[in-house]
């Protein structure tokens, strides 16, 4: 990250007169629903005028960073206004709310994607980030950080790193983690919400589909798939899969693993989890999605056996190579 990049973000946060919109991606994840409400939190500490954007809904386990906070759903007004981008690579990711950024007055983009398109007036990335929450904490550390937005930001932290587990968390995550625990975050208030919360048909399902797991490439990569049918059987929400990939990627002698699950009409999502050194960003770029190294999806318009052929395809290209 440029600090004259960051400078210059914090100059226009801080001191501009104007209004400051944030925004993030669809399908909201711990990263972007903490960042979102962190920045909001010290924005609002320093008496700036600013709105939080988040899709809807709000996932259920990430509510708690709200409070009594009106969060707006997109698309926002940004017309004249500081939009803030967290955790988008590119402006498509914002879907609709993208559509909008031309009539910002000043676009901030705040991420740490590898491949960033540097779509913003001032870009603030930085791909050795374990999230952009640490991104935000950087900025305006050693400025008072009020403890709802310590929790916030310990939030994305603990979500994009796994609960402190992958290969992103680093010393300065943990030290920027104390920190924001002195500071008023709560790691067991976050613990509870986000993995005490889980629902008797959330238990149910995984014992319906773990006995599903398919082993492929010498039982390198772990396979799931998951039917409408089955998502409609159980009514589970999208959010309560965040997580679903942990199990199968925990087996013996598993790199990637891989799950997929039928979208609307012939479309497929697919989450891509691995360990170590294995870079599933690069696998979900080549099918036109992205992600981090150990983390990344991408959505394949087609019917669920020609996803399944297509990424067994690629999977076996790939660990020929090894």
């Amino acid at each position: 990250m440029n600090r004259a990049d960051a400078v210059k973000a914090k100059e226009v946060l801080l001191n501009s007169s104007r209004p400051v919109v944030i925004l993030s991606h669809p399908n909201p994840d711990g990263d972007s629903v903490g960042s979102t409400m962190g920045l909001y939190y010290l924005l609002r500490d320093a008496g700036k005028q600013a709105t939080p954007v988040l899709p809807a809904p709000v996932p259920g386990i990430y509510k708690f960073l709200l409070g009594d906070v009106a969060v707006v759903n997109p698309p926002a007004d940004v017309t004249g206004k500081i939009a803030v981008v967290l955790d988008c690579s590119d402006v498509r990711r914002l879907a609709e709310s993208g559509q909008h950024l031309q009539g910002a007055g000043c676009v901030i983009n705040i991420d740490h994607h590898l491949h960033n398109e540097l779509f913003g007036d001032i870009n603030l990335v930085d791909s050795s980030a374990a999230a952009v929450g640490q991104i935000l904490f950087d900025l305006f550390y050693p400025e008072p950080i009020p403890p709802p937005a310590a929790l916030a930001l310990y939030t994305a932290l603990y979500s994009d790193t796994g609960r402190f587990s992958y290969s992103n968390t680093q010393a300065k995550t943990l030290a920027t983690a104390a920190k924001l625990v002195e500071l008023g975050a709560d790691p067991h208030l976050v613990y509870s919400h986000i993995h005490g919360t889980r629902s008797e048909a959330y238990i149910r399902f995984l014992a319906r589909v773990l006995g599903d797991v398919q082993l492929m490439c010498n039982g390198r990569v772990a396979y799931l798939e998951i039917s409408r049918e089955l998502l409609a059987e159980y009514a589970l929400q999208e959010w309560e899969l965040e997580e679903l990939n942990d199990y199968p990627r925990s087996l013996a002698g598993v790199a990637v693993s891989v799950v997929a699950r039928q979208g609307q009409g012939d479309s497929v999502k697919v989450s891509l989890r691995s360990k170590g050194r294995w870079n599933v960003a690069q696998l979900a770029r080549d099918l036109g999605g992205g992600g981090h190294q150990n983390a990344a999806g991408v959505t394949l318009n087609m019917p669920l056996p020609q996803a399944r052929a297509l990424l067994r395809k690629r999977l076996e290209e790939v660990f020929a190579l090894c």
